[in-house]
């Protein structure tokens, strides 16, 4: 089996847990996700499967869309609902000045990761020496909002918006940092990634629906990859199976054919082309 799932994950398990359920269901050996999700949140998960987990350093670092719910009034460690409070305050901003401090964020800004979080730090992740204990600071990263449209205010003290932004922003800094803009604190109670680069909430199955499809819900990995195609003369398919070079007159990455067969993708520079991820099923 080789190809993409665009898994719909529940809040409450990790994407590593995800991905294990993932494996039982398929019989698979090789599967891993694509871009991390807390357990907290729900939402799109890409999960390679096969030689498609090649595909990691396309398909990760993609643009993403959140649907995001800020509770203010307490701050918590880990920055969202399943961690120990550590502030309070009884200074709920209103509406408007949340909404302006949310637009302030549009941008490219230098954003302090949460210290629950993947980030390595001398060699260590964040979390792990967070949990341990010990007095952790991330570095600030430039990240991008380009857009943030505030959906509802279900209570006085909760605002929902929809933020789509580059990877490897942290929506829990984004509420931590708009609720401190306000001279109060907040704490991400909820959180949907709708898309994940060009896969898409709606294009999505559960776990569920997994377990009663299987393998139907493993698409194509020559359709999630957003390359030009190129079709390889029939005369060089040896070449292509035994990765030697092709003359091309042409430069850039392409997905590459050859007598109606996806291969992988290929890199062409200085007159030559060779496939760089090899992705025939069952070679």
């Amino acid at each position: 089996m080789n190809g993409m799932i665009v898994l719909n994950k529940p809040s409450g398990i990790s994407s590593a847990a995800a991905v294990a359920r993932v494996k039982r269901m398929l019989g698979e050996k090789t599967v891993g996700h694509m871009g991390t999700l807390d357990p907290m949140a729900e939402g799109v998960l890409a999960i390679g499967v096969g030689k498609a987990t090649r595909l990691f350093d396309y398909l990760c670092g993609k643009d993403k869309t959140y649907v995001a719910k800020f509770k203010f009034g307490s701050e918590t460690d880990t920055l969202d609902a399943l961690g120990t409070v550590t502030a309070t305050t009884t200074d709920i901003p209103s509406i408007d000045a949340v909404s302006n401090a949310m637009q302030s964020l549009v941008g490219r800004i230098e954003q302090v990761p949460p210290a629950y979080s993947a980030k390595h730090i001398d060699g260590k992740r964040a979390y792990a020496l967070a949990r341990g204990g010990a007095p952790v600071e991330p570095k600030p990263v430039t990240v991008e909002i380009y857009g943030a449209e505030l959906v509802c205010q279900p209570r006085m003290d909760e605002a929902v918006f929809k933020i789509d932004c580059s990877s490897g922003t942290y929506i829990r800094s984004i509420c931590r940092d708009v609720g401190r803009m306000c001279g109060s604190l907040a704490t991400l109670t909820f959180l949907r990634r709708t898309r994940s680069g060009s896969f898409r909430i709606e294009d999505s199955v559960t776990l569920d629906d997994l377990e009663a499809i299987k393998g139907e819900a493993v698409r194509p990995a020559e359709t999630v990859i957003d390359l030009p195609r190129y079709d390889v003369p029939p005369e060089h398919e040896s070449d292509l199976k035994n990765g030697r070079r092709i003359g091309f007159d042409a430069e850039g990455r392409f997905k590459i054919y050859c007598l109606g067969k996806f291969y992988g993708i290929g890199a062409a520079a200085d007159g030559a082309l060779k496939i760089i991820t090899y992705l025939v099923d069952g070679d």
